[in-house]
């Protein structure tokens, strides 16, 4: 371990490059976490939020917050098993490297006192999304759907779940329709088949009023779930900027927003295939897997299905997530604008609420990873820091 730091600190200070030295190339290959941690090392501001981690580390109250927030999981979120890794593993390498490279103690806390930000706790009463979606005809008119009714029926006429008629006139059946969720939205169709689709926030679903020819074609923005009703004869073919989704009937979620750097297909039950838009390869899912999909190409990995569908049944669900991922989904479901201090974008959240909670409790349960996050409102932009 010794001689590694010579080569850690010339990589830091601009002398020495993995092309110039092998092994510091099959260091970084084999741990890309200590070539990030090395890399932010080399700003001012990264090495300003690693002495910020340092001190996390050392903090004697993390251990303490840590059994709090699993008691509270484990007592008031929900019953069963959740998943709990500690995230030892990036606070480790913080630690390692600050020894090692003797840049801890004497300079740690004026910087981390110069960039202490007090802010003050707003309670503000943001409530939770709804029932709303816009369904836009093949002309262009846009109809704003009742927040009463949970989802529409199409055949030759478009109807809400209840029976009553929304768009009486006949429809040409190759005509191509669109439902949208906005920030703060969700809706559920059931399309001509009989497959029905639950559409998230910021969510968009073009289809055909009937499918026509030997293919069942939609295209996805957002996220969806989808129950496909079977017909071997016509495959139901979900296409996406990212990726295409290919089944014959199965139940599955989508996950392909664009502001997100990778699309996710989650097999509930059946099987698909999901092939890149790129043409980089294809993958067969089995249920209890989800696909990867991202400008590197395809990967499949074993995946928590109620974890996936938990948007579905009314819940969030953080398992292990980054607050700057969470942040995201907090914005669509809440229809709010998040800006997070640099420092706190990657720490760890687990934890599970309710969707129909306001912010407040929602945020309350992300407190408890870090009891030292707080966040100021503004209207509805809400600034989160530490």
């Amino acid at each position: 371990m010794n001689h590694l730091i010579p080569l850690l600190k010339d990589y830091i200070n601009g002398l020495l490059s993995p092309e110039d030295n092998e092994e510091l190339r099959r260091l970084f290959a084999k741990y890309p976490d200590l070539k990030k941690t090395t890399d932010e090392l080399k700003s001012e501001e990264g090495l300003r939020e690693l002495l910020l981690e340092y001190e996390y580390i050392f903090d004697t109250d993390f251990a303490k917050r840590e059994e709090d927030n699993l008691n509270y999981i484990l007592t008031h979120i929900r019953a069963g098993d959740i998943r709990h890794s500690r995230p030892w593993f990036r606070y480790a390498i913080v630690a390692s490297i600050m020894v090692c490279l003797g840049i801890g103690g004497y300079i740690l806390y004026p910087l981390i006192n110069d960039s202490n930000h007090k802010t003050e706790q707003f309670s503000g009463a943001i409530p939770a999304g709804n029932n709303k979606a816009i369904l836009t005809l093949a002309n262009g008119e846009e109809i704003l759907l009742s927040s009463e009714h949970q989802g529409i029926i199409i055949d030759n006429e478009v109807r809400y779940d209840g029976g009553h008629t929304i768009v009486n006139q006949d429809l040409v059946a190759r005509t191509q329709l669109l439902l949208r969720t906005p920030r703060g939205g969700q809706y559920h169709i059931t399309l001509s088949d009989g497959t029905k689709v639950w559409l998230n926030a910021e969510s968009k679903l073009v289809y055909p009023v009937t499918f026509v020819g030997d293919r069942r074609e939609v295209y996805l923005e957002g996220e969806g779930y989808f129950e496909v009703a079977s017909d071997r004869k016509k495959p139901f073919i979900v296409k996406t900027e990212k990726e295409q989704v290919e089944v014959l009937g199965t139940h599955f979620n989508l996950n392909s927003y664009t502001d997100e750097r990778v699309s996710r297909v989650a097999l509930l039950e059946g099987s698909v295939k999901v092939s890149t838009a790129a043409g980089r390869g294809s993958e067969i899912l089995r249920p209890g897997q989800q696909s990867l999909v991202s400008s590197a190409g395809i990967s499949v990995e074993a995946v928590d299905m109620d974890e996936c569908l938990a948007w579905k049944n009314g819940e969030f669900m953080f398992n292990n997530e980054s607050l700057e991922s969470i942040a995201r989904r907090l914005e669509r479901w809440y229809d709010i604008d998040i800006e997070l201090s640099p420092r706190i974008k990657n720490i760890v959240i687990w934890g599970a609420v309710s969707r129909y909670e306001d912010f407040d409790t929602v945020m309350e349960v992300i407190k408890r990873t870090d009891k030292r996050i707080t966040y100021s409102m503004q209207g509805r932009r809400t600034v989160v820091m530490k």
